[in-house]
């Protein structure tokens, strides 16, 4: 698995515990897959000087630096996916995490073998982009209030003005918006959006939330992104259909 053919897909992780690296790294590589091990952030950013990686498994809990304070910095030069692997399980670090662009918050102590099902599914993601199947367009462009979401050029626009969304946050509206008027729950989001089928389903309320700050004027009562209780979420344009 590669980005070109012969090459593997390189993944970048960040784990002081050298015994748990060393494990994680040993089921990529079975997986076909390229890892590299450095025990903190100020390492991974200098790994990172060079070739980007084409994913991060990051822990939190790092000596020096914090993991946040990495993905931070990787976020300002790559939209590579990002998983979080933390004992830090507190609702503030996996909002933190998520805020700051994170795609995936797995938990600890956690399979090595899942970890490593999850990271191909989020390369896989990655490499075709937004909706492979049916359900959402690969081009053209959505006008919705002041707004303008762009599929090909993965965008969203404001009176002319770029909002900014992380790659998750983006493909999460487009896949609502090109479904517009269907209700999805949360477990269809994660296997339509992040393509997995099991995970910490908070991941996606998170991201509901951090869409509505970005394109809703009033968030206790959302007019494009709106709550169906007991169901999930759906997208409304306004627009007749």
């Amino acid at each position: 698995m590669g980005t070109e053919e012969g090459l593997l897909s390189r993944v970048l992780v960040i784990e002081d515990d050298r015994e748990i690296a060393e494990l994680v790294a040993a089921y990529l590589s079975r997986e076909g897959l390229s890892p590299a091990i450095v025990g903190s952030a100020e390492e991974a950013i200098l790994e990172c000087a060079g070739a980007l990686p084409e994913l991060v498994i990051l822990d939190l809990g790092l000596p020096g630096a914090d993991g946040l304070d990495f993905l931070k910095h990787f976020r300002a030069r790559s939209t590579a996916p990002v998983i979080i692997v933390s004992a830090r399980e507190s609702d503030e670090d996996k909002i933190a995490g998520l805020g700051l662009g994170a795609d995936d918050f797995v938990s600890k102590p956690f399979s090595p073998k899942v970890l490593a099902a999850r990271v191909k599914a989020q390369l896989r993601r990655a490499s075709y982009g937004v909706f492979p199947k049916d359900g959402a367009p690969g081009s053209g462009r959505l006008a919705f209030g002041p707004y303008i979401l762009d599929y090909e050029g993965k965008l969203l626009e404001r009176s002319g003005e770029r909002v900014p969304l992380s790659r998750r946050e983006f493909e999460l509206l487009a896949f609502l918006a090109a479904n517009e008027g269907k209700t999805y729950g949360p477990e269809e989001l994660y296997r339509a959006v992040w393509g997995l089928e099991h995970g910490d389903l908070s991941t996606v309320a998170v991201h509901v939330q951090r869409v509505r700050r970005k394109i809703e004027e009033e968030g206790a009562a959302p007019r494009w992104l709106v709550t169906v209780p007991g169901a999930g979420y759906r997208f409304l344009s306004g627009m007749p259909r």
